[in-house]
């Protein structure tokens, strides 16, 4: 089969390899399709600060079971399904806890082991979803990063009515405001520095949007929400200047939820997280319901994914899919399609 390696920065190859093995409580599922993702992005550069290379990417993706191990018995040939690619151990204190996310010897698809940038991959079945009727690729594909919003404004408790500030309208950041409006009740501010990523954030049902390069985002925020300011900040991007801003412009007894990639340390003011009481949250991937939330979101219509993917990109293109994504800034959401 054909697989994308990424082995060195910025060097990827697309390559014959085996079959994958398929273990008695795996599925064989076919690729249709996978997004690469900023954390893909932070790899290509071997900037993640979990991801060793060589690694085949790929870690939001869907597609076709196409052979069963023996022991499953909940799918069947065909069924077309998306995958949760968290792989646990089950036993560690936060599993034992219901924090399977942060599992003592958590491991990623497409991140510590072989991900979906591949015509097939072999999965454990308990991580696959089925797709409800009439989900298109694109929609099921996106569960991933929809899923990581969910968690993001879930472990918020952002309170009936409350207003947010996200930092960011990358697909996270527009994910975080779509999961926000479908689960909650206030208003919601976007920055960006980019026009068109500021529009789309508008589009989404941002209730105003700011651009903290040309506007005060300390005045921005108040005139948005009054002199209470948000009650939480969902900072989507990763960099210090962006996790400043959410310091800076925070009120006392705020929280401040992480959910940009950070691949160098930042200096805090703790000084001030003591003095003014607040919480800084970090949130990392999805737990118990996240993922089924997401579909049942996207099933509902509640999330649109169409506006966020930009372009599609054949596997045999990977290569020129990573640079587009790392390059150009209206490349918002690159998929690759695989069988699809």
């Amino acid at each position: 089969m054909r697989q994308v390696e990424l082995y060195a920065p910025k060097q990827l190859r697309v390559m014959d390899a085996p079959e994958p093995a398929l273990g008695p409580h795996d599925l064989l599922i076919e690729v249709a399709q996978v997004g690469i993702c900023g954390s893909d992005l932070h790899a290509y550069h071997d900037a993640h600060p979990f991801i060793d290379l060589p690694i085949v990417p790929g870690h939001e993706f869907a597609g076709t079971v196409v052979e069963m191990g023996a022991s499953v018995t909940e799918f069947f040939i065909g069924d077309r399904v998306t995958v949760e690619p968290s792989l646990v151990c089950g036993t560690c204190y936060n599993c034992r806890h219901g924090r399977y996310n942060i599992c003592e010897h958590l491991k990623v698809i497409g991140c510590q082991t072989p991900g979906a940038m591949a015509e097939r991959i072999s999965v454990p079945a308990a991580k696959a979803f089925r797709l409800p009727d009439g989900m298109t690729w694109d929609a099921a594909t996106l569960a991933e990063p929809l899923a990581v919003a969910v968690h993001a404004v879930r472990i918020a408790e952002v309170p009936m009515g409350g207003n947010v500030l996200i930092l960011g309208a990358g697909t996270i950041g527009l994910m975080v405001l779509q999961a926000f409006k479908a689960l909650g009740s206030g208003k919601a501010l976007v920055t960006d520095v980019l026009p068109e990523r500021l529009a789309l954030a508008r589009k989404l049902g941002a209730d105003g949007v700011v651009n903290p390069l040309e506007t005060d985002l300390a005045r921005a925020t108040r005139d948005a929400f009054g002199p209470t300011r948000a009650d939480v900040i969902f900072e989507c991007v990763g960099v210090a200047a962006t996790f400043h801003d959410a310091l800076n412009v925070t009120r006392k007894g705020g929280t401040i939820v992480l959910a940009g990639v950070f691949s160098d340390d930042v200096p805090v003011n703790l000084g001030k997280v003591q003095d003014w009481e607040l919480k800084l949250l970090g949130s990392l991937m999805y737990a118990n319901g996240d993922f089924p939330t997401a579909l049942e979101l996207l099933h509902d219509a509640k999330v649109q994914v169409a506006p966020l993917i930009t372009h599609h990109i054949p596997l045999e293109q990977a290569a020129a899919a990573f640079t587009l994504a790392d390059e150009r800034e209206d490349a918002l959401k690159v998929v690759l399609m695989i069988s699809n």
